[in-house]
């Protein structure tokens, strides 16, 4: 065999381990997510939202849980990454009414923070700052006949990303806005919230107008 003959299939076997080597190393050390469940925390977000939200990491696991059904219902939801990257966020029942739900979010978190985003459809609001997002629905809770309901019951939601994100800015903010909108859907139809609803596909986008 000429040597330029040998040359050649020796680089082209070089080019197909290196090759080979890159697809095995994407597959083993950054598809975590990629394996979760299409929709994580008991059917509540979707998996394209939480990738929007992590970065890349060789493992993820994902769970949920419900307590107190009635007026002190919460649902929790969760993804911890093996790069210590972590998407939380929790549900509750509160007794609050919009207004005093936005003045509390916006001194959270103080200057790093940074400014209030809010959205809003009909009756579902959100907001957002550099890290968290929160969702606010009124929800008369299980127990409670919506006639007698004299307080301000709502469903109100709070995620946060811990550690590094995949993105940041207002691009950021809209994921774990549309993490935030995803389980409180969910946590309406298992807190059996009245009155019966059907939400939009999405709230409005930041910064669209």
């Amino acid at each position: 065999m000429k040597k330029r003959a040998r040359g050649t299939i020796l680089g082209i076997a070089i080019l197909g381990l290196v090759g080979g080597g890159w697809f095995g190393y994407q597959q083993v050390f950054t598809k975590g997510l990629d394996r979760l469940p299409s929709k994580v925390c008991d059917n509540a977000a979707k998996r394209e939202t939480v990738i929007r939200v992590l970065p890349d990491t060789r493992s993820a696991k994902e769970g949920a849980k419900q307590e107190n059904p009635g007026r002190n219902f919460s649902f929790y939801c969760h993804i911890y990454t093996s790069s210590d990257s972590i998407l939380s966020g929790e549900v509750q029942v509160q007794d609050s009414s919009a207004k005093a739900w936005a003045d509390y979010y916006r001194g959270y978190g103080g200057a790093g923070e940074g400014e209030v985003e809010r959205v809003s459809l009909k009756d579902v609001q959100a907001l957002s700052k550099t890290h968290m997002s929160s969702v606010y629905i009124p929800c008369v809770p299980r127990g409670v006949k919506a006639a007698e309901a004299s307080q301000s019951y709502a469903l109100v939601t709070e995620v946060r990303v811990i550690g590094k994100s995949r993105t940041n800015g207002l691009a950021l903010r809209q994921a774990l806005t549309d993490f935030a909108y995803q389980i409180t859907q969910r946590a309406y139809e298992l807190g059996e919230c009245q009155p019966t609803r059907t939400f939009a596909e999405e709230l409005p986008r930041y910064g669209a107008n």
